[in-house]
């Protein structure tokens, strides 16, 4: 069996957690994707974390998600990795900003195809 990679985004700070703003210390995505380790021990886990955070509220979140989509930004994300060609399953996962994911996955995704 190949190797396999959990490549995800996630915002700790103010979320929505069934429909009640919530502050907390680790993102959604991120407990999922630990969830998924879980199942998967040796797999890689991989944070796309944009050089410049999020906001930690989460209005201040939306707002800046919905500039970032209107301009189609691809920030720029820390630690990227050069390649992702020695894994064989990739798992990839995010929140919903404004009917799509945040825009820093699409910089993940278009740098590995």
């Amino acid at each position: 069996m190949g190797k396999t990679l959990i490549a995800y985004f996630s915002k700790a700070g103010e979320n929505n957690v069934n429909g009640d703003i919530i502050n907390l210390p680790k993102g959604n995505t991120e407990i999922a994707a630990e969830y998924i380790k879980e199942f998967i021990p040796d797999a890689d886990m991989f944070k796309i974390d944009p050089v410049e955070p999020m906001p930690e509220s989460y209005e201040d979140c939306f707002a800046k998600a919905k500039v970032d989509q209107s301009a189609n930004m691809r920030p720029e994300i820390k630690n990227c990795p050069e390649s992702i060609d020695e894994y064989d399953t990739v798992y990839l996962g995010g929140p919903n900003y404004i009917e799509t994911y945040p825009m820093a996955m699409f910089t993940f995704l278009e740098k590995f195809n």
